[in-house]
């Protein structure tokens, strides 16, 4: 072996070595690989639970983003119904007021107009007086009317119609120069044989009668009578 360039002795040791290393080897070796294995496991369970957890976060990330866009879906819906709701109430309120100021304006023409019928009723017998003073004086007394019949036929002058109001309607709109007593009223009712009459005054038509009923209009007024006279003296 000398002649090969062999060292007995060296080999010999190295043999005993290697003999050495591989029992020790032999004898570790199971537990070499089992903590091999087990650290491979851990490494693998230790990817999978941060994969497990990256998947939770980006899970919480997008049910967060879903809360989110439900919170903001949920609160324009609220604005917008707030919204509705106070337009609702303010169209409500400005409805209201506008029917309040019509039912002040129409109270206070119907306040207005009965304030000017008593005042016209107040003055009728002024009037009646003044005319009936006043015919005297263009007659003369020798052959003036006596009172009570004067007195009629001025009653009449602010009362009658020389046209026929029978069946003009149930419901007819009366208007006169003066206000009516309730004996003309019910006098003038049983003439136009309606259920309903409205009387109206307006000192305009001068004297007579305008009676309403839809459609259909009997002026027997004395300014339509004026009127007609005028026309046909032209």
């Amino acid at each position: 072996m000398d002649q090969l360039g062999i060292n007995g002795g060296f080999l010999i040791v190295q043999l005993i070595n290697f003999v050495i290393v591989f029992f020790i080897l032999r004898a570790i070796w199971p537990t070499l690989l089992k903590f091999l294995d087990d650290r491979s496991a851990r490494i693998a369970k230790s990817l999978e639970d941060a994969r497990v957890a990256e998947q939770a976060r980006a899970n919480a990330v997008n049910d967060a983003q879903q809360v989110m866009n439900e919170k903001r879906a949920e609160g324009a819906k609220l604005v917008e119904d707030a919204r509705g709701q106070a337009e609702a109430q303010g169209k409500e309120v400005l409805d209201q007021a506008r029917q309040e100021a019509e039912q002040i304006r129409t109270k206070a023409r119907q306040d207005a107009e009965e304030e000017r019928n008593q005042l016209l009723s107040n003055v009728r017998d002024q009037v009646v007086q003044l005319a009936m003073a006043a015919s005297e004086r263009l007659i003369g007394q020798s052959i003036a009317l006596d009172p009570a019949r004067s007195q009629q036929i001025l009653n009449d002058f602010f009362t009658k119609s020389n046209t026929n109001l029978h069946n003009l309607g149930n419901e007819v709109e009366v208007t006169t120069a003066l206000p009516l007593n309730d004996h003309e009223k019910s006098a003038l009712t049983q003439q136009l044989g309606a259920q309903s009459v409205n009387f109206r005054v307006d000192p305009s038509i001068l004297g007579g009668v305008i009676a309403r009923a839809g459609d259909t209009v009997i002026d027997g007024s004395v300014r339509a009578g004026l009127n007609d006279l005028g026309s046909r003296l032209r």
